[in-house]
């Protein structure tokens, strides 16, 4: 007679991926603003004591749960600098970046997990992005070098403010509507970006 074997106590990773993939699962089924970290935990037969010492808030597992199934499907985004020709479409190709992370992980959750993230934590969001380390302060200046290059800017002419402006507008875009489109992002460049640039030529 063969003997049940006893369940094997999962850990480490293979905890960690179990617990992810319950947490999307539930993301699929209930939507964000339905989903909850018992339900996740029950899913993947485990306590909230367990998802809580990895991930204290559900918007960190979800968005940790979103990543995991990024990697999985095989899709990628391309980080590198746009040089289509022209400024104006270079500035709306970088900063429409992220609308393809929001496509995939749906505008509800999106919504949901900037409400529930960011509370007291725009003062930091906002300095991270008004530094001259920051990666999209040197996206932008590689673009504004290439538009200086074909003569649509004087870069010389631009202060250190004025390059961190694109990133710092996406930001307060995306905390401000709770999303990101396509439009937001070409008013963004029509009616304040490239007005600043070309400015710089006078």
């Amino acid at each position: 007679m063969v003997q049940n074997k006893k369940p094997t106590r999962r850990r480490g990773k293979q905890l960690e991926e179990e617990l992810l993939t319950a947490a999307w699962d539930e993301l699929q089924i209930k939507g964000y603003n339905q989903l909850t970290m018992e339900g996740i935990a029950a899913r993947a037969h485990t306590t909230k004591t367990v998802l809580y010492r990895r991930w204290p808030k559900k918007p960190l597992i979800i968005v940790a749960a979103f990543i995991a199934e990024f990697k999985k499907s095989g899709a990628t985004i391309a980080f590198d600098v746009p040089n289509t020709g022209s400024l104006r479409e270079d500035l709306v190709e970088l900063l429409s970046t992220p609308i393809k992370f929001f496509d995939f992980l749906g505008e509800e959750a999106v919504r949901g997990v900037i409400a529930d993230q960011i509370g007291g934590q725009l003062g930091d969001i906002f300095k991270k992005a008004d530094t001259t380390d920051n990666d999209m302060v040197k996206r932008v200046r590689t673009i504004l070098e290439q538009a200086d290059q074909r003569g649509e800017i004087k870069l010389d002419n631009l202060s250190s403010k004025a390059t961190n402006l694109p990133g710092l507008l996406l930001i307060n875009e995306i905390i401000t509507s709770g999303y990101l489109t396509k439009a937001a992002i070409s008013e963004i460049v029509d009616a304040i970006l490239l007005p600043v640039f070309l400015n710089s030529k006078k």
